[in-house]
Parts: structure tokens; C-alpha cells; sequence
């Protein structure tokens, strides 16, 4: 004798008889019952399945099996008992926003009577078509979730829902809040310098092709100067495409010269983040193929004095 299939509000109590006419099952939330039901049976042996139903969830109930004979005497069985599944129900929802993040963040948690997944669907309160979920599909009472990339400066509704192990969910009351105006600028790392030399002879120029990462989406701008100190009176155009990774070429420098440069960036809300200077020299001009060929020719033959030694 077992129960399967236990439910919220059902349960499956499985027996088998042996030379009964009849059983009688006797069930409620004490051992005095309250509820029966009956069915006839083979009075050889059989193994049978009674569904009890219309039960209360989170409930321990007692049962009895009692079997008549072909002269209809009743045997009483064995009291036994079971607990149907408690209703998964969400409490203590709290939200926390967190500081110092390259988005607005939240920190969300809650708590369940029962062990369930954690779901949490969050959109602009203006904008529900735009909703999101993030799932957790651990089992647990205990819940949290960070809730990240979230625009600044704006409502928000959250709701926070669960599964339990055979799909009955929870829901919570909506929540609303606000998050913060974003005044954090965005972090600059990785910033890289390479020097590239370009044409030859009197027509050679340098380029710098400098490169950094941010940790939110930002814009991208280069201020450089000549020299290794003082102001940087010059600056790229500003590519107002937001990116978490920056390229941007500095040209028409020149050759066998010494640069400061600085990595700029903007966030979306117009927070602003600069480098450190980073010093670089271009690399030197090279000779044009006229001139090399001339000065080849010299080392081989001795001849043309000095031209393109100097």
C-alpha cells in the first residue's frame, strides 16, 4: 500500500485485496476522518487505485482501508497518513539597487514556503512590450537575482514568479521603482598605441591607431598633442557610436616625432571618461625607391660622392 500522484488538492492510494467483496476508504485532516469512499472489488487478489480528490493543499490527511466480506463484515486496516503539496507562495520580495555598476543594477530577492524555480519578468513601466525574464531553474526558498542593464532614470515593474517540482506556480504582487540617474562614467582599459608609417621620401607621414575598452557602452575620441607634456590642442572627430570596444587613427603625423595622446569617452548619459597620457614616437621616414637605388648603386660602383649619405 503507497500514495502517488500527491498533489495540491489529490493524491493516489494504491492496495491490493484478497478475497473482499468490498473496501472502504476512510481519509480526512484527523484521525476521526470525515470523508470515505468505497469500491466494490474481485475477491481475488486485485490491485486497485482510488484517486482522493477536493483535498486542501499543505495538509496532512489520515486514512484508513477497511475490507468487507461476501457477508459484508467490516475489517478495519491500518491509520496511515500523507501530506498533500503546499501551494508555492512568494514573500518578503525586496529590491535593492546596487552602486558603483557600469548599469543601472538591481539586487532582487524573496523568499518561498516551498522549494521553486526563480523567475523574475521586469520592464519599463511605460513600455510592457519591452518585458524580459530572467530564470533560475534551481529549485530553492531562499531566491536572488541581479537584475542588470536596466535604463537609468526610469519606472520599472517587476514580478517575481516559480515553479514548484510538478509545475504549480508562484506569483508575486507587481513591484515598481525607479532606478537612479546614471552619473557614473564609464571605466577605460586595455588602451593600446601602435605607430604606422606611411608613403616614403618627402611624402611619408605617421598614424597612430590607438585602441581601448569600456565597460559600458560609450563613444570615441582621441586628443593628442606634439611633445611628451603640455596640452592637447588637437582632437579626432567624435564617433558618437556607442561601443564597448574603440578604434581610432590619429593621421597625418609626422615622422621621427614624439606624441601624447589621450582616449576619450562619453556614456549615454553624457558622463565622461579620459586616459591616461600615453607618450609614443612615430617611427622614421623612409627613403624613397629612387633614393635607395642611387645610394646601392654608390656602395657598389664608388661612384656619385656622397649623394644619399646624408
Amino acid at each position: 500500500m503507497n500514495v502517488t500522484s500527491i498533489g495540491l488538492d489529490s493524491a493516489v492510494i494504491n492496495y491490493t485485496v484478497t478475497g473482499a467483496s468490498q473496501v472502504k476508504i476512510y481519509y480526512g485532516t484527523t484521525n476521526s476522518f470525515g470523508g470515505s469512499t468505497t469500491l466494490t472489488t474481485s475477491t481475488s487478489e486485485t490491485t486497485y487505485s482510488t484517486i482522493l480528490s477536493g483535498l486542501t493543499d499543505g495538509t496532512k490527511y489520515y486514512y484508513r482501508i477497511n475490507v468487507f466480506d461476501e457477508e459484508t463484515a467490516e475489517y478495519e486496516g491500518t491509520i496511515l497518513d500523507f501530506t498533500t503539496l503546499p501551494r508555492p507562495k512568494i514573500a518578503t520580495v525586496r529590491l535593492q539597487q546596487v552602486r558603483g555598476s557600469s548599469s543601472s543594477t538591481v539586487l532582487v530577492t524573496w523568499t518561498s514556503n516551498t522549494e521553486i524555480s526563480s523567475i523574475v519578468t521586469y520592464y519599463p513601466s511605460a513600455n510592457a512590450s519591452a518585458a524580459q525574464d530572467k530564470i533560475e531553474i534551481k529549485l530553492v526558498k531562499a531566491h536572488t537575482m541581479l537584475i542588470e542593464g536596466l535604463l537609468p532614470n526610469t519606472a520599472y515593474t517587476l514580478i517575481v514568479k516559480g515553479r514548484d517540482k510538478i509545475g504549480n506556480e508562484a506569483l508575486s504582487n507587481p513591484q515598481t521603482f525607479t532606478t537612479a540617474t546614471d552619473t557614473r562614467p564609464p571605466v577605460l582599459a586595455n588602451l593600446k598605441v601602435e605607430t604606422v608609417i606611411q608613403g616614403a621620401g618627402e611624402e611619408t607621414t605617421a598614424q597612430l591607431v590607438v585602441a581601448w575598452d569600456t565597460d559600458e557602452l560609450s563613444t570615441s575620441q582621441v586628443a593628442y598633442g606634439e611633445g611628451s607634456s603640455g596640452n592637447l590642442v588637437n582632437k579626432t572627430q567624435h564617433d558618437t557610436d556607442l561601443t564597448y570596444n574603440h578604434v581610432v587613427v590619429v593621421p597625418n603625423l609626422q615622422p621621427s616625432r614624439v606624441y601624447h595622446v589621450k582616449a576619450i569617452s562619453f556614456d549615454d548619459a553624457d558622463n565622461e571618461s579620459q586616459s591616461v597620457d600615453r607618450v609614443v614616437i612615430t617611427p622614421k621616414a623612409t627613403q624613397s625607391a629612387l633614393n635607395l637605388v642611387i645610394i646601392n648603386l654608390s656602395k657598389a660602383f664608388g661612384f656619385l660622392g656622397n649623394y644619399g649619405s646624408n
